[in-house]
Formats: C-alpha cells, structure tokens, sequence
C-alpha cells in the first residue's frame, strides 16, 4: 500500500492534475453504474484523485478503497447473516475505513466514540435486511436509541444537499471531530460522493485548524457554531491585518447549536467571501430546514425553510417531519421531540427539545429562550439551562462557562469577585428580556460544559 505524503500546494497540483485527467470541477466519476453501498461509491470515482488530507498525509479514492478491502479480510461474520459492527476506532482515517470496509459485507457499521458502551440489547434487535449502517442517538437526557439506515436514504439526497450547499466535485471541505457524530459523517460521504476532498482533523485545536484551512487549501468549512467561534477567535486574535481574514473560503455549514445574526456578521468580516449556512436536521430524519447567514436577525432560534422534499407541520407546536429519506421504520410523519413555531413569513424557528420544556411552578419555560438570552451577554462563552430539584421543589438553575478573555482572568484569588460581578451582569440583562419566572435562581460556573460527539450538551450531568 502506497501511501501519498503531504506536500506544498503546488506539488499536489502537479501529483495529481496531470494530462488526461479530468478538469477540476468534474466529479471524477467512472462510467455510470448503480451504486448499492458505500464502497462501491468510492470505487466510482478516479483511483488518483485526491480525497481525504488527514494527519499531514493525503489519501486518493484508490487509497481509501484498497485499505477497505485490506480491511474487509479481516471480517468474521457468523454464517454471513447481518451482524451488528461497532467501530470504536479514535482516528478519523480508521474509523471512514472501517466502514467502507463492512458495506456489502452483511456487517452492520455502528461508529460510536472509543468510550462508548453500546449496551447488550442492541446486539439483539432485528437488523432489517436493508440497512447499510446503524447510528445510536446522542441520549443528552437519557438512554439512546439504535437506527438503521439505508444506502439510498443518504446517498438518494446527496445531489440535492450538494447543490444547495454548494459542494461540488473541486470542493475541499474542512472538518473537524470524530464520525460518530452523524452530522460529520452524512458531509464526508456527501462531499466524496462528488468526488471531492476533505480535510480532516480530529484534535480540537483552532489555531492548527487554521494552519490546516490555508496549507489545504480549503474553500469551505464545515463546524459547529462553538467550534466556529473558537475558529473566529484565533483569527480576531492575530496581530497582523492580513492574517486576520480568510478570502479562499466560500462555504461556512453549522448545525446541531443556536447561532444569531450578529454572529454570523462577526464570522463573515473573517471569511468575506463565504456563504454561511446554518441547517437543522436530526439522526431520525436528514436534513429538514436551512437559513443563509444574511437571512439571520437577532432571534437565534431562527432555523429557516425547508428542504426540497420536507414537509414540516406544527401540531400543538411540535415539528412533525415527512421525509423519504429518514432512518428505517421513521414513517410518513415523525416527531422527534422538537417544538418550534412559524413567522408570518413562513421561517421555521426552534423552541427546544421537549426536555427543554421546563415546568417551574406551573409554568412552562423554554430553557433555549433563557440559554439564547444568557448569550448575548458579553463574557458569557456558553451557558445551559435545566429544572433542578432543590429543597423539596423545582426550580431553574444555569450553568455558564465564561469566555475569559472577556470576563477578565485576574489572579485566583480576585476569581470570586469577577464570578460575581458576572452574575450581577447576567442577572441585569435577563431581567430586561425575560419574564421573572424565566430568569434562574442560581448560576454556577464550569470551565466547560458536558457534551456528547455532536457538540450537544449532555444536561444529565449537570447537578
């Protein structure tokens, strides 16, 4: 196995641009043939093309596939029936690989983070005979749940997605963070479904993912919004003016966290040329609503219109979605907790999950509204908010991690003062926006709050 080392921009244009290959913008694609899994998808495109830039080493579509193959030889399946394949690798490289590696196989690839215990009873569920690959859902509040899904139930939308992304076959898509998170996952097969590259990087790490975003040659990004404002700040941090902007990228793609207008401003002074988009989706379904950063106002539970093929209803203000391209057994209308409302307009905006309806005293409080309200004050980097039993009875309690550089990091022993200072300025802002009932009766700070792979909050852990 032949493996291509890093090198300068430059020497990549010349390994792998040579005469006879097709032009840049192309996808690459052999003949036409109907695909069936994954691997045969990457099969599909040109051997030498560039497509995954990981760890200071570039990998091409022939790389990927061999090292599937090489893979797939170590496969024990038991009378060669569908069988439940948990990956539990850390690296991005052998996670990918390990999954192209179990597609026509009867394997089942489940990705979950090396920490994970998948628990016994979902090695005894039914896996149905068309299912390419499972996905167990994040449970912030509890428990998880095992999906299945099959090959056309991503890969039929592909071509839709790309296109209102912007993902074509000369893209070279920056992410970062392991595949267990299922959005990562959808936009790396997305972006090889056309052909194009990747780049990736599992260490969390702004300023290396900078460094990475401009050796690569990346023209788009794609992050959650508090990695994306970590991004922003190393950038907002540079001395020099040149460095402080970004003119290659053209496509910014968050999700799965809240994100306002005047953010998307902050983001887009860096990245001038790029168009940012914020989607809303969940692991039950696909991709359901989209807004275009120029469309965000000050609410940040703004999640735009939707897809092409979606239909979303509101029933007693909960998001019902019809999709076709859902898990396996999702059905013509599914509610997977989420609430949400209309403008008069027609935008889709998000209330929170149905653990996010916090009854206080009779009263029904969107812990997102308070989240979203805690945010807009200077110092304040991330805050979540829950019902906490205390004393006998319910009451709202917030937990808040402090963007320090703001907040101020005086010596330890002036800590207290500062944490108090910025409690007194949370309380004074929520009090003019929110009721009284809204407002939480006691604020603790974190260095930083529990999450799962997609950057959600793990609100059990909070106590």
């Amino acid at each position: 196995m032949v493996f291509v080392p890093w090198r300068r921009p430059e020497a990549l244009e010349a390994q792998f641009w040579w005469s006879g290959y097709k032009a840049r913008g192309q996808s690459g694609k052999k003949g036409k043939k109907m695909l069936t899994n994954y691997l045969e998808m990457i099969q599909s495109v040109e051997r030498d093309r560039e497509a995954l830039l990981f760890s200071d080493r570039v990998y091409t579509y022939g790389n990927l596939a061999d090292l599937a193959l090489e893979k797939q030889k170590q496969l024990h399946l038991e009378n060669r029936k569908q069988q439940l394949a948990v990956i539990r690798e850390s690296s991005i490289l052998e996670q990918l690989v390990a999954f192209l590696a179990c597609q026509g196989t009867g394997a089942v690839p489940l990705i979950v983070p090396n920490d994970t215990t998948v628990p016994d009873a979902f090695f005894e569920i039914k896996i149905p005979d068309e299912a390419c690959m499972a996905v167990m859902t994040s449970g912030t509040t509890g428990s998880g749940k095992l999906l299945f899904r099959t090959f056309e139930s991503w890969y039929g939308y592909f071509e839709t997605q790309n296109r209102i992304f912007g993902i074509s076959g000369e893209s070279r898509l920056f992410a970062q963070g392991s595949l267990a998170f299922t959005g990562n996952l959808n936009l790396y097969l997305a972006q090889l479904s056309a052909g194009a590259a990747v780049i990736a990087c599992d260490l969390f790490d702004p300023r290396l993912w900078k460094q990475q975003l401009e050796a690569y040659r990346a023209d788009g990004i794609y992050l959650i919004p508090a990695k994306l404002r970590a991004l922003k700040q190393v950038y907002e941090r540079e001395r020099e003016p040149e460095k402080q902007t970004n003119r290659h990228i053209r496509l910014i793609l968050s999700g799965s966290q809240s994100f306002g207008g005047a953010e998307a401003l902050a983001v887009q002074r860096i990245f001038p040329h790029a168009d940012l988009i914020l989607y809303y989706g969940a692991s039950e379904l696909n991709y359901v609503s989209y807004v275009h950063g120029r469309d965000m106002g000050e609410d940040k539970t703004l999640i735009g219109r939707k897809f092409p093929d979606v239909d979303i209803c509101l029933k007693d203000g909960r998001i019902h979605v019809t999709t076709p391209y859902g898990v396996v057994g999702a059905g013509t209308d599914t509610f997977v907790g989420d609430y949400g409302h209309w403008d008069e307009a027609g935008n889709l905006y998000f209330d929170g999950r149905r653990d996010d309806i916090c009854n206080i005293n009779g009263r029904k409080i969107s812990s997102v509204r308070v989240e979203n309200a805690m945010l807009d004050v200077p110092g304040v980097k991330e805050a979540a908010v829950k019902a906490s039993s205390r004393g006998g009875h319910d009451t709202l309690m917030a937990w808040v991690v402090l963007d320090m550089p703001t907040a101020g990091t005086g010596p330890e022993a002036e800590r207290p003062l500062q944490k108090q200072e910025m409690k007194r300025k949370i309380r004074n802002h929520l009090i003019q926006v929110l009721s009284a009932s809204e407002i939480p009766q006691g604020i603790l700070f974190l260095e930083a709050l529990p999450k799962n792979e997609s950057g959600k909050v793990r609100k059990r852990d909070l106590i």
